[in-house]
């Protein structure tokens, strides 16, 4: 039956249990459009179902639908802890909110009060407050503290936190959490605390201490490479020290001084010519002036497209008015072809390759849809073209003034990376096991693949077309002609 005569209740049923991913897909396209209350709320009920997978077809369904018409009922469900609805539900509508409702300190708050720590762990995201991350660093679950401190250092915003409310915190759990220490060395990374736990040795604790003295102390240990490099860190290396040091017989020792040292330091001369290759390449970066202080300030500044809209949360491209990039797409005539690929994250992964490849084209050939999580909204900004077999391929591809490069393990295969790419590419990968069809290796115009070093055969679909597409690419923008190995 066509899923545009089925029911919501019927479609819900589709997307929850239907075999056919594709289907599926189509089933969760006709909900986004047609779900009403009574939907939401089922879908709520669903979170408590005895199976798995329809518990996370739920949630995914909740995800995809609009803010506002969810909203409401997920709140709902966060307080209601009389028994209507399990810790799971709970934890599953809170974390949904803490996604979609970024910035709500009360709700978050209120939800902190929930008697289950998986709730409480739920309600914390990239988004939650500081003052609800502050008040759960306190938190009596290790799990909820952990996660708490985990946020905070990951969203670098520690200014208004008080380290004396983490050293409350460390007391709590034995031994502390590993992000409670990583948290109290970013505000304070010379506290006794911190050099307490590295001289008894906890690896977070060696990784981020500060104080010079207890990193001296640790030089006469078996922790020694971890408080030299320490030193160089804290810039705490200079004379008796530093030339103590370009003696050492250990090359590690002697690494960590010649990243540590400015360009005309005395010592870099003897460390650029050391016998070991990393210390002498560490040490001619050092006299280059690429370890410097305003050199490392760049690495700390904004990428050109930090702002564009695929790069703010919720990450990736969404329906709604186009933003302008910072950088504009700059698109080639090239395009990619993806053959009998599986409904799984490679198919969207390779999509959102291609785009980012610059190609002007998508190509799925016996399937004609994406995973939209992986794909990140590709579908938005590539022309994308569903075909029915190889041989409808061939046709748009010399319709389209393409010349095929197939991606394929074949002895007639060059590799990639000194391929003579033709003018106008229409790149072609077949699906993980089964590889190209006969008929697409005999009508390819070059036959490409990657050399493996390893002991595993192959890399998976998403990867290699990955490799293939950003080593053209970069040949392109080389300027290195078809004959020349990479470019075209």
């Amino acid at each position: 039956m066509p899923l545009s005569d089925l029911t919501p209740s019927e479609a819900l049923d589709e997307a929850l249990h239907g075999e056919d991913p594709a289907r599926r897909e189509a089933a969760l396209a006709f909900l986004l459009a047609h779900a009403d209350a009574a939907l939401v709320k089922q879908l709520i009920g669903l979170l408590e179902a005895p199976r798995r997978v329809a518990r996370r077809r739920a949630e995914r369904i909740l995800w995809e639908l609009p803010v506002g018409r969810t909203r409401a009922a997920l709140v709902r469900t966060t307080h209601n802890r009389s028994g209507a609805h399990s810790s799971r539900a709970r934890a599953v509508a809170a974390r949904l909110l803490a996604a979609q409702s970024p910035g709500d300190e009360e709700l978050a708050l209120s939800v902190l009060d929930d008697p289950s720590p998986r709730v409480r762990r739920a309600i914390l995201g990239p988004a939650t407050p500081a003052a609800v991350l502050a008040r759960a660093l306190l938190d009596p679950d290790r799990a909820v503290a952990e996660r708490a401190a985990e946020l905070i250092c990951d969203a670098g915003s520690l200014a208004a936190l008080d380290p004396d409310l983490v050293r409350r915190a460390l007391p709590a759990h034995r031994p502390p959490p590993e992000p409670l220490l990583r948290l109290l060395a970013a505000l304070d990374p010379t506290s006794p605390e911190l050099a307490e736990r590295a001289l008894a040795g906890d690896p977070t604790a060696l990784d981020h201490l500060a104080d010079r003295g207890a990193l001296c102390t640790l030089l006469a240990t078996d922790h020694r490479i971890a408080a030299v490099w320490g030193l160089a860190r804290a810039q705490g290396i200079d004379g008796d020290l530093g030339r103590e040091l370009a003696a050492d017989a250990d090359p590690r020792v002697r690494a960590a001084l010649a990243r540590a040292l400015a360009p005309a330091d005395d010592l870099l001369p003897t460390l650029l010519a050391d016998p070991d290759p990393g210390v002498a390449w560490l040490a001619a970066r050092a006299r280059g002036g690429e370890l410097d202080a305003a050199r490392m300030a760049q690495r700390h500044g904004s990428h050109p497209r930090a702002a564009d809209r695929s790069a703010t949360p919720p990450y990736g491209l969404r329906e709604g008015p186009p933003s302008a990039p910072a950088l504009p797409p700059r698109r080639l005539h090239a395009a990619l072809a993806l053959c009998q690929p599986r409904l799984d994250v490679n198919l969207g992964v390779a999509a959102r390759s291609a785009d980012a490849a610059g190609l002007s084209r998508l190509f799925l050939v016996g399937r004609g849809d994406l995973q939209r999580a992986a794909s990140r909204g590709v579908e938005q900004v590539l022309p994308i073209t569903a075909l029915a077999d190889s041989r409808a391929l061939l046709r748009a591809a010399r319709e389209g003034d393409h010349q095929i490069v197939a991606i394929q393990q074949t002895p007639a295969s060059i590799p990639y990376h000194r391929a003579p790419y033709p003018p106008r590419p229409l790149f072609v990968a077949g699906a993980e096991a089964e590889g190209l069809p006969a008929l697409l290796r005999a009508e390819a115009d070059l036959l490409v693949d990657i050399p493996q070093f390893g002991a595993i055969d192959s890399l998976n679909v998403a990867a290699a077309v990955t490799a293939v597409l950003f080593q053209w690419r970069m040949g392109v923008e080389d300027g290195l002609g078809a004959g020349e190995g990479r470019g075209c």
